[in-house]
């Protein structure tokens, strides 16, 4: 990172992550639209993130907001089956699509002289798809396809689905998959995909941030060209809240054979709060002093010291109402998943215990605000950082504070984060077996 020119030094020598100039407005119709300038290439980045997901899906609809944004990229009333693609192509641009629990989103890549294409395109979209039986069978089929290539026939795929209906067994907008079901996708009908577009493909549900080589005052003239007439839509059912964080229930847990499968394979979860919550920092730095690097604590135990796992990961999904700090391992062959557990066990404790070193902590920040560094390099990955901070925070206000934040953050937090979330009672945990061979008893 020496030759990165945006960062710089403070006096303590602590990595500085450039700030992003940002001006906000919102339509009268509920559009809510982020400009950031950045004028060292000739590009822009068009992020379009309707505030609906999975967790918005109707009882037995499972996989359908993925399957809309699939249907998003066919026709409307301004544009053939097609059309889209070749438009944004043709412009030299580059455009994709992506569904979680909480949003769908949309985005381009293309030369700023055609931020009206990708503008338009969106309003389009918006307002005036054609929802028809034969794009939505289609459609339908490429889900499905999707769903068989990515989760069917994948090892161990379907048990990371695994976790979170066992984590949030409780919390129906999360416990189900965002690929959704093969019988919810083939019960769907292509009235139920109206209904969804009708209800929620509209300005108030809604976030449009533009990065890139453009003036904001010419990307308000023209948002408001294309979008300023188009109608709000229905209000957004109000999601209920998620359980308190950290369970005291007790741990769940789950053992599956995965056909796939040649190895164990342990996944261990524990529940945290919304995105917000300002513990997700402490709780990031663990997941770095944890598995990231070859000299991390799980690493350096299970792998190098003790030649038990494969492999190891730590990662924090967050989402708006609940989230999930995720362990993982894959034992070597000749080891059994209860070792893997104990090991994972024996270094959580420590921590819970003992805290971490500041040698640690600041490995951890510096490889934190490196990556917040590299991801504000490109004019895709600045947007898509501003629509998670509306997503999460409700505005794109706290991006160039919250990395200076992480400087505040002491082993003590580390300590006390994990000894308030990482205990049995808010743990979850899905064992992965690969089929017993015959002759062994079964």
């Amino acid at each position: 990172m020496a030759a990165v020119p945006v960062a710089a030094q403070h006096e303590s020598d602590a990595l500085v992550v450039p700030p992003l100039p940002l001006e906000t407005f919102r339509l009268d119709n509920g559009l809510r639209v982020v400009v950031s300038e950045d004028h060292s290439t000739p590009i822009v980045a068009v992020e379009m993130w309707y505030h609906v997901g999975s967790a918005h899906e109707p009882e037995g609809r499972s996989g359908f907001a993925h399957l809309f944004e699939h249907l998003a990229f066919e026709d409307t009333e301004g544009m053939a089956d097609g059309d889209f693609a070749r438009l944004i192509t043709r412009a030299g641009g580059v455009y994709n699509g992506a569904t979680d629990a909480d949003r769908t989103a949309f985005h381009e890549v293309l030369p700023s002289n055609r931020v009206n294409l990708a503008l338009w395109s969106h309003a389009e979209r918006m307002a005036r798809l054609r929802v028809g039986e034969d794009d939505f069978v289609t459609q339908r089929e490429v889900v499905k396809e999707e769903r068989r290539l990515r989760v069917d026939n994948q090892p161990y795929a379907a048990s990371r689905l695994s976790v979170d209906t066992v984590a949030f067994r409780d919390y129906a907008p999360y416990r189900h998959s965002v690929v959704g079901s093969m019988d919810d996708l083939e019960a769907a009908s292509v009235d139920d995909a109206r209904d969804f577009y009708r209800d929620f493909y509209a300005p108030n549900h809604a976030v449009l941030v533009v990065v890139g080589d453009v003036r904001a005052h010419d990307v308000r003239e023209m948002v408001e060209e294309y979008f300023g007439d188009l109608p709000r839509g229905p209000e957004l059912p109000v999601l209920p809240p998620a359980p308190p964080t950290p369970r005291t229930d007790g741990e769940r847990r789950r053992t599956e054979t995965d056909r796939l499968a040649q190895l164990p394979l342990v996944w261990m979860a524990y529940t945290l709060p919304p995105a917000a919550h300002p513990d997700h920092r402490p709780l990031a730095l663990l997941t770095q002093i944890l598995a990231t690097g070859e000299s991390s604590r799980l690493r350096r135990r299970m792998v190098t010291e003790e030649g038990a796992a494969l492999d190891v990961v730590a990662q924090v999904d967050r989402r708006t109402r609940a989230g999930l700090f995720l362990l993982g391992a894959a034992p070597v062959e000749g080891v059994g998943a209860e070792r893997i557990e104990g090991l994972l066990d024996e270094e959580i404790a420590r921590v819970a215990a003992e805290g971490v070193t500041l040698a640690e902590l600041e490995a951890a920040r510096n490889q934190l605000l490196t990556g917040a560094v590299t991801e504000r390099m490109t004019v895709e990955g600045k947007a898509a950082l501003l629509q998670r901070y509306v997503l999460f925070y409700g505005s794109p206000d706290r991006v160039n504070q919250d990395p200076a934040r992480f400087h505040e953050v002491t082993s003590e937090d580390i300590r006390r984060v994990a000894a308030a979330y990482l205990v049995a009672a808010n743990r979850t945990v899905v064992v992965v077996e690969p089929p017993r061979a015959a002759g062994d008893g079964w």
